[in-house]
C-alpha cells in the first residue's frame, strides 16, 4: 500500500483516455477510491483524449475533466471529425490549462456556436497543430475564443479544404494578437498570406520559424522583426539572391539564433558558409545554424 501511495502522483501525472472501458475504470476509481481522487485532483497537469472505439464517450464526462483541476496540457488525438464547440465544453473544464494540442485530427464548425463576448481562457498561451485539417469556419472558431494565445505552431496537415490554410492565417491575425512565438508549416500558403503574418506581428515576434518561397518573405522579415531574436528558415524553392538573406542578417540585430534549414548551397551567402567552415561542398541541400557570435562575425565582417 505504501509502495502505491508513493508511486500514484507520478503516474498520474500523465493520463490517457481512449478506450471506453478505461474512461469507466477511472470514473468509478474517482467515486470509490479517495487518495485517488485527491491525487489526480493534485498531480494531474496532462491529459491526452484519444479517439478510439465509443470515441464519442469522452462528451460524457466532463464531469470527469471537472475533477482535473489542475491540468496544464490538454492533446485530442486521432479524432477524425471533432466539432469546436465540443472542444469549447472541455476547455472551460479546465481552468489552468497552458497549452492544448491537436495530433492528427481533423476540426469541423458547430452552426450554433455563439461568440464570445469576453475571454474565458486567460490562461491558454500555447497551441500545437500536428497534422490536423480543419475548415475555414472551424479555425476561425477556435480562433475565436482563444485570443490570449503567445505561442502558436502550425504544423504540417494534408490541406483537404482549399484555401483553408490561407484563412487560418488570417484568422489567427484577426482574433490572436499577442503572438511572439510563431511556427508555420502549412502547405501550400500563399507567400502573401506569409507576409501579411509578418508584418501584422513583426514588432513583436520574438521567434519565427517559416517557410521561405521568396525574396518577398525575407524583406517581410527584415523590413518588420526587429526584435526577432530566433528565425528558422525553411527553403521552398527559394530562387531570389544573396542580398535578400544578408538584409536579415544586417536588419534583425536582436537576432541570436539562425537556421537555413534545405538551402541549396548556391543560396546561401559565402560569407555564412564560411562563418561556420562548411567544407561538404558536394551537398545539394544543408541547414546552417549560427548562433550570436557567428551573426556578431558576420555584422563585424561585411556589414560595417
Amino acid at each position: 500500500m505504501a509502495g502505491y501511495q508513493l508511486f500514484l502522483p507520478r503516474l498520474y501525472r500523465h493520463v490517457e483516455l481512449g478506450h471506453r472501458t478505461h474512461i469507466k475504470q477511472l470514473e468509478q476509481g474517482l467515486q470509490t477510491n479517495t487518495y485517488l481522487k485527491e491525487t489526480v485532483k493534485a498531480h494531474t497537469q496532462i491529459l491526452t483524449l484519444k479517439c478510439r472505439q465509443g470515441g464519442n464517450s469522452h462528451w460524457l464526462i466532463i464531469s470527469l475533466f471537472e475533477q482535473l483541476p489542475n491540468v496544464r496540457r490538454l492533446c485530442f488525438r486521432d479524432f477524425l471529425a471533432l466539432s469546436v464547440q465540443k472542444v469549447r465544453q472541455v476547455l472551460l473544464t479546465l481552468p489552468r490549462l497552458t497549452h492544448l494540442d491537436f495530433q492528427y485530427c481533423e476540426l469541423t464548425a458547430s452552426p450554433t456556436i455563439k461568440p464570445m463576448a469576453v475571454c474565458h481562457l486567460p490562461n491558454l498561451k500555447n497551441l500545437h497543430f500536428l497534422w490536423t485539417d480543419f475548415s475555414a469556419d472551424a479555425i476561425r472558431q477556435l480562433f475565436s475564443f482563444t485570443p490570449s494565445l503567445n505561442r502558436v505552431v502550425l504544423g504540417a496537415n494534408h490541406n483537404r479544404k482549399a484555401m483553408a490554410n490561407d484563412a487560418a492565417l488570417q484568422c489567427l491575425t484577426q482574433h490572436c494578437t499577442q503572438i511572439k512565438d510563431l511556427s508555420i508549416s502549412l502547405q501550400q500558403v500563399k507567400e502573401a498570406s506569409l507576409c501579411q503574418v509578418i508584418q501584422v506581428y513583426g514588432s513583436q515576434l520574438q521567434h519565427l520559424s517559416i517557410r521561405c518561397e521568396g525574396n518577398d518573405t525575407l524583406w517581410a522579415i527584415s523590413q518588420h522583426t526587429k526584435q526577432l531574436r530566433q528565425l528558422v528558415l525553411r527553403c521552398s524553392n527559394y530562387t531570389g539572391g544573396y542580398h535578400s538573406v544578408m538584409n536579415v542578417l544586417q536588419d534583425c540585430r536582436s537576432l541570436q539564433h539562425l537556421e537555413m534549414v534545405s538551402w541549396p548551397l548556391h543560396d546561401v551567402p559565402s560569407i555564412v558558409l564560411d562563418q561556420i567552415r562548411h567544407k561538404a561542398s558536394n551537398i545539394v541541400k544543408v541547414t546552417v545554424a549560427l548562433d550570436k557570435q557567428d551573426l556578431q562575425e558576420i555584422r563585424r565582417l561585411c556589414l560595417y
